[in-house]
């Protein structure tokens, strides 16, 4: 038997989800042990603080409620160098983004648990390789921020503004701008990522 040189910590509220993860992991993989199991965004801090050695740290995003406060803790363990893989049954592209833009080092659905040995063991060994379950997303994203570069800071405001909700008026008064401006910016950004 190896001896159990990669450290986890799981992160994670849900009962169910706690014993299931951890008897997977300690039975699937002789190198991998969970060190503890917490299910707070404090109690993990804690956890950080007092202990030396903390290879991974498997990160539920959604620990009070629906806050997606794991994702705050997967930045706040980022700035640490601590590596941070998200774990949870949110499929939605802008927090998929979101873990990333944070530091997560990957994103896998809690119905992959199969997937997290390795996903494990490709942090640690820093060649990740971003799981499927993000993976559509993220292209997505990128396919999308390529077309917004093609827009002018103008029409660049306009854009995210409209896509907050904004209606035109609002906007022209956000932005000092004539309502006639407002129309022809909104007009060249559709143009622009439709075409």
């Amino acid at each position: 038997m190896k001896d159990k040189n990669i450290k986890v910590i799981l992160v994670e509220d849900d009962p169910f989800w706690q014993k299931n993860i951890s008897m997977y992991i300690e039975k699937e993989a002789d190198d991998i042990e969970v060190i503890k199991i917490v299910d707070s965004k404090e109690k993990v801090l804690e956890v950080v603080e007092n202990e030396s050695q903390i290879d991974i740290v498997l990160m539920d995003i959604n620990l009070t409620a629906a806050n997606l406060d794991g994702i705050e803790i997967i930045e706040i363990l980022s700035k640490q160098k601590i590596k941070a893989i998200a774990l949870t049954s949110i499929n939605e592209q802008d927090v998929i983004v979101e873990s990333f833009e944070s530091g997560a080092v990957n994103y896998i659905n809690k119905s992959s648990i199969y997937d997290i040995i390795l996903a494990i063991r490709e942090a640690v060994e820093g060649r990740n390789q971003i799981h499927s379950d993000a993976a559509g997303a993220l292209l997505v994203k990128m396919r999308e921020e390529k077309k917004l570069r093609s827009l002018t800071s103008s029409e660049r405001e306009v854009y995210n503004l409209e896509k907050k909700g904004y209606k035109k008026r609002d906007i022209a008064e956000h932005l000092y701008k004539t309502i006639d401006t407002i129309k022809k910016h909104s007009r060249s950004w559709r143009r622009k990522l439709n075409a």
